[in-house]
Formats: structure tokens, sequence, C-alpha cells
């Protein structure tokens, strides 16, 4: 299994990295603009340095932080598993990257980065967003046909890469055994 060197890492545009995949249209489904409180220039320029869509970032922060809740942003408020900042990072994962997630730039950039690095690995959009919500090594057992997608995982690939909004993606998405 491959992982990715947290700080060091320059793989450049996701995108010209991928030669003849076409970048993806994404947002074409039901519209779904979450709040502007002052992120979205500043993602989109982490998005645009990476080659990740700009859609799909902003939705994603807006995904993992409430809808750009202050109180998840800074801390104040942690995911049941102990996530924190605009792109929820776990305690050890935030170490690994020496990064500090209550930081929303440095937050913005990493979750980028990892974003095209996960995008180079697993050569599509859906299957980087699973990767980032569920684990490289899990989603890694699950194209090898050893583990089962969770539901919460598809739901999030709806979201991020079509564009659904979570009630959308509830009501449309496949049963997960």
């Amino acid at each position: 299994m491959s992982s990715w060197n947290r700080t060091d890492i320059n793989i450049g545009k996701a995108q010209k990295d991928a030669p003849g995949q076409d970048m993806p249209v994404l947002g074409t489904g039901p519209k779904w603009a979450p709040a502007d409180k002052g992120y979205h220039a500043m993602i989109a320029k982490a998005a645009e340095k990476y080659g990740v869509p700009v859609d799909l970032a902003i939705r994603q922060a807006a995904q993992e932080s409430a809808h750009f809740d202050p109180a998840v942003i800074s801390g104040q408020r942690k995911s049941a598993a102990g996530a924190t900042g605009l792109f929820q990072f776990m305690p050890a994962t935030a170490a690994g990257f020496k990064l500090n997630p209550t930081d929303p730039v440095a937050s913005a950039d990493t979750a980028m980065r990892y974003m095209a690095y996960l995008y180079k690995r697993f050569g599509d959009w859906k299957k980087a967003v699973w990767a980032y919500n569920w684990g490289e090594g899990n989603l890694a057992k699950y194209l090898r046909g050893e583990k089962s997608l969770p539901k919460e995982t598809r739901l999030y690939g709806l979201i991020l890469v079509d564009g659904m909004t979570p009630t959308q993606a509830k009501a449309t998405a496949p049963s997960v055994k």
C-alpha cells in the first residue's frame, strides 16, 4: 500500500498528472451553494494550486465544517471521532502533516494537496473523496473486493462530486450492505 509524504509531497497539478482523463464537470446536478462566510476565495486558491475542482473543494469544506460553522472551524466543536477544523483533520493525521487544523489557510492547503494525491492514486474524484472520508486503506480494500463501501462514504461522494444536497443524496443513494 502506498502512502504519501505528508510534509514534502509536490505532485503538481493533479489533472496534468492524469493525461487523457478529462476534468469532470462538477456541480451539474442540483445546485448546492453553501453560504460563503469569507472562505470561498481562500479555498479556491488552494484548490487551483493543486488542480482540484473549485466547486468540489468548496462543497467539501462546507460538508466537513458543518457549513462553515465557526465553532467547528475554530476547534471549539469537534466531531464524534475527534476531528477538528475546516477540513476535519483527526489529531494524529494533523500531527503527521505538522498541521494546526484550526488554521483555515493551512488546513485548506493541506486538504487540497491531499485530495490531489488521492486523485492521482485512485484515478477519479469520486474515489478520491471516498478515500478522504473513509481512508486510503479502506478504499483500497473496497476496490479489491475485501470491504463494502459504507453508506456515509457513498453519500459523501454524491454530495461532493455529484453536487447533491445531503437530503437529495440520502434519497437517491443506493442501498449499501
